[in-house]
């Protein structure tokens, strides 16, 4: 049986979309695929699925870090491969749902699987992060890996250490270490993407960016901050976390706050639809109803739409 997958921008729906598709099937589990729905204390920024939804319908790959610790690709595509076959072997169908264009790929077109490097050596970089700057580091890739330094952002902390960790542990450059050790995806899927018009979707982040900051974003995020969670922990990439702890520590005008964080969010929507536009075998659907239908089709054919 092929896989299914939902994909789409932020704010288009594909989650309410993938409840629906489970209440109608009866027995689907969905599966995560947001880069920041795994750790725990996020919950209005990252729009998760009510508690009591997650009961009713099981969902995976939701509050299973702490904000500190690190989540990629690789270990996505891991943890969804052991879920698939669980869910399969329980009789239920498995749906993955989420905007993570990357770790959408990942299980689609496979990963990079490298051997383990020693612990110390991410440790020894992180240090220097610290002591003399991303800049030295972001240098030193460009040195070493010039072609994989010239796609990423000289800001992107994590991107740039495990780059180097590779670099360093394999003695290999970043892009020929992919080359060399990628791993095949160990299933099919059939990728399904909510694609809605854009000015349509722009007014809807608009909206629910307003309603998730009155509903308590800053005051999540001051709990956070409260208890010791450090402003540059990896849950804080999350699009509109770094204004929020902004807010929370240096106050300011709301409405300020709650457009900022709507703007990076239709920037990130616009990355979105350049990412699944340029992935392969992708379909595309401009309302949850007529994706709902084929996939209802789909998974009722027993995988074979």
């Amino acid at each position: 049986m092929t896989g299914l997958i939902i994909g789409g921008p932020t704010a288009s729906g594909k989650s309410g979309a993938a409840v629906r598709l489970a209440e109608r099937l009866g027995n689907a589990e969905i599966i995560s695929a947001d880069a920041f729905q795994v750790y725990r204390g996020l919950d209005i920024g990252t729009a998760k699925a009510p508690p009591a939804e997650r009961k009713k319908i099981p969902h995976h790959l939701i509050d299973i870090l702490d904000p500190e610790e690190i989540y990629t690709a690789g270990l996505f595509a891991r943890h969804t491969e052991k879920l698939v076959e669980d869910i399969r072997s329980r009789g239920n169908i498995p749906v993955i749902v989420g905007g993570t264009g990357l770790y959408i790929k990942s299980v689609t077109e496979g990963i990079f699987d490298c051997p383990e490097i020693e612990p110390g050596v991410r440790e020894l970089l992180q240090g220097r992060m610290k002591s003399e700057g991303l800049s030295v580091l972001y240098g030193e890739l460009k040195n070493l890996d010039p072609e994989y330094a010239s796609r990423i952002s000289p800001n992107d902390p994590v991107r740039i250490v495990r780059a180097l960790e590779v670099c360093t542990g394999l003695g290999v450059p970043f892009t020929e270490a992919h080359r060399i050790y990628r791993k095949a995806p160990a299933h099919k899927y059939y990728v399904m993407v909510l694609s809605p018009d854009r000015g349509v979707l722009y007014g809807d982040i608009n909206r629910r960016t307003e309603a998730m900051w009155r509903s308590g974003w800053p005051e999540e995020t001051a709990a956070l901050l409260e208890k010791g969670v450090p402003e540059d922990c990896p849950a804080f990439r999350a699009i509109g976390y770094g204004e929020a702890v902004s807010y929370v520590k240096n106050g300011g005008d709301q409405l300020e706050v709650i457009n900022e964080i709507a703007k990076q969010t239709r920037h990130f929507a616009k990355r979105q639809f350049t990412w699944f536009r340029g992935m392969r075998g992708v379909r595309f659907y401009g309302d949850a109803d007529s994706l709902l239908k084929d996939a209802e089709k789909f998974c009722l054919s027993g995988g074979e739409g």
